[in-house]
């Protein structure tokens, strides 16, 4: 659904424990064991990977989501990525861009041997066609607010501004300039994101409706190519991409990649050397946690309880006491301590700690606000008695949903049994599925009770801006006129103003909690098992998790 705004769902192996939230940290290794090695041989060219959930889709254009942003990095890249400490180095660019004084246009050269893997040119009328694409209403792009930096975004998107109007142009094949709608300071970020990837004119025209659906609709500018996915495979592979600019310092010449969704035949499959990178998850963690092969990679990201507040023949979502029990129903360090135990710690607001700061202190904004996001029995029943009063009625029963992963259905038990333990009259039903089926139930607004989440995000405005009202990710349907202009003002007249934006956001996420519109579950982080001999793994905490295309084995 998590950069950008993406949307996680699964366990970890892509994410988050209850279905939906990630980006990656500094990896740590944690003691010593002579467990996990997987292939031994100083030669291996082959790695191995098990992911958590299905790949949804393949289009940058209309990526959203973690999994399908986890697999796209692998082939694709844009002008800049994430390189040592989440630095923002050039990738199909030249280097660093030239701004203008205003901040609002910026100028980029590209490289001259960036090629597709059909050995076309990567060009600057690339990045237009793909961006003009993406805000394009016909493509219906659910992440098309992504590009609402650039100037006019926003007016095509909504069908009052022509194509031709996007603030992007090709000047020649290899310099792009790019014209923004205000001064944005996390812009050169945001081109690291999939929604800002390039695209063959050529190819997918020829392809159509197909791009993005299977392996061979889909072109590779990056370091790798997608092989043997058909839209519905549990597994797909990576090869060496020849016409790679960087093909040279890429070690490996294939990874193969499995959807495992079990925890213990992850582990199992590990053991067995058959895995060189896995997730790792519950009990499983604490059994590896002094093993060199252990890497915990922290996020800021916020697993949540979506409520979709409009659900039909369920007005008790719509009812805001409602929504507070509910809120005040969970004991967040217990889910985190006892059920999880994946090193995620609970929930002391919407956004994670760290994820924004006072400008004029450095206080963090959870600091500043007080701790509202908390668990108590006692309020959870006093807001459930109001709820029953105003609705007129003593009886609830509720569906909630989540990821068919290990985690998720731990997740989803114990949120079933801790609502029906702190609630009297309200009846949860479970369910666990796919993580594809969860995105389409949320991104169809069919739901009651979603466990889900965002990845970390470089400007913690994007994560609220999640519910203002009509927002495409807006699943739940929430909708406050203070909050929308809270939000509304940081991303634009306020935007250049640190200690005024911090204010609007900080005033917004109260609202937010206050609300009820979510209830915060945990803040994430992600375990992996990862082969000793395998180097070259790079993490971040910001859109790729983990990046094996300078990956070798020693």
């Amino acid at each position: 659904m998590m950069v950008k705004n993406k949307f996680v769902i699964g366990a970890i192996g892509i994410l988050a424990a209850a279905a939906v939230v990630l980006a990656g940290c500094n990896s740590q290794s944690k003691g010593s064991s002579a467990a996990s090695t997987s292939s031994t041989a100083s030669q291996q060219k082959t790695l191995k990977i098990l992911v958590s959930a299905e790949i949804p889709q393949l289009d940058s254009a209309k990526s959203y989501d973690v999994v399908s942003d986890s697999q796209i990095f692998n082939f694709q890249e844009g002008l800049y990525k994430l390189g040592k400490k989440d630095a923002v180095v050039p990738a199909i660019a030249q280097s660093q861009p030239t701004v203008s004084k205003d901040g609002l246009t910026y100028t980029i050269k590209l490289k001259k041997d960036a090629a597709w893997s059909n050995g076309a040119p990567v060009t600057a009328q690339d990045f237009v066609f793909a961006w003009r694409r993406a805000v394009d209403p016909k493509t219906k792009s659910q992440n098309a607010t992504k590009l609402f930096s650039l100037a006019n975004a926003e007016e095509i998107n909504a069908g009052k501004k022509p194509l031709t109007d996007l603030g992007v142009k090709a000047v020649g094949d290899d310099t792009l300039q790019v014209k923004l709608a205000i001064a944005n300071p996390y812009f050169l970020r945001e081109l690291t994101g999939t929604n800002y990837f390039p695209q063959n004119e050529k190819f997918v025209n020829k392809v159509g409706a197909k791009y993005g659906t299977a392996a061979q609709y889909v072109l590779a500018d990056g370091p790798f190519i997608i092989k043997d996915w058909n839209g519905t495979s549990d597994k797909w592979s990576f090869v060496k991409n020849p016409h790679y600019y960087d093909a040279k310092q890429v070690k490996l010449t294939k990874v193969d990649v499995s959807v495992v969704t079990n925890a213990a035949t992850q582990a199992q499959t590990f053991d067995q050397k058959t895995a060189d990178i896995t997730p790792v998850s519950g009990e499983f963690i604490e059994k590896y946690a002094k093993d060199p092969a252990y890497h915990r990679i922290s996020s800021y990201g916020t697993s949540n309880v979506e409520i979709d507040t409009t659900s039909e023949g369920h007005p008790e979502l719509g009812n805001v006491n409602f929504r507070r029990a509910l809120f005040y129903a969970v004991d967040r360090k217990a889910l985190t301590d006892q059920v999880l135990k994946d090193g995620s710690v609970p929930a002391v607001g919407y956004l994670a700690p760290g994820a924004l700061r006072n400008p004029a202190n450095g206080k963090d904004v959870n600091t500043e606000l007080g701790t509202l996001t908390y668990y108590s029995k006692a309020k959870a029943r006093k807001y459930l008695a109001l709820a029953k009063k105003e609705l007129g009625k003593d009886k609830f029963t509720l569906t909630l949903k989540g990821s068919d992963t290990d985690a998720g259905k731990r997740t989803t038990e114990y949120l079933q049994s801790t609502f029906q333990n702190a609630l009297p009259g309200v009846t949860v039903d479970v369910q666990n599925i796919p993580a594809k089926s969860l995105f389409a139930s949320l991104m169809s607004y069919n739901f009651q009770l979603d466990t889900g989440g965002w990845e970390a995000e470089a400007d913690p405005s994007v994560l609220l801006q999640q519910f203002t009202t009509g927002y495409t990710h807006d699943h739940g349907g929430f909708s406050n006129k203070q909050y929308d202009q809270l939000v509304k003002d940081a991303q634009g007249k306020d935007a250049a103003n640190a200690q005024q934006r911090y204010t609007d956001l900080k005033d917004a996420q109260k609202i937010l909690l206050d609300q009820a519109v979510v209830v915060p579950l945990y803040h994430s982080a992600t375990n992996l098992l990862i082969n000793t001999q395998l180097k070259g793994v790079q993490t971040h905490a910001f859109g790729q998790t983990y990046d094996f295309s300078r990956a070798y084995f020693k």
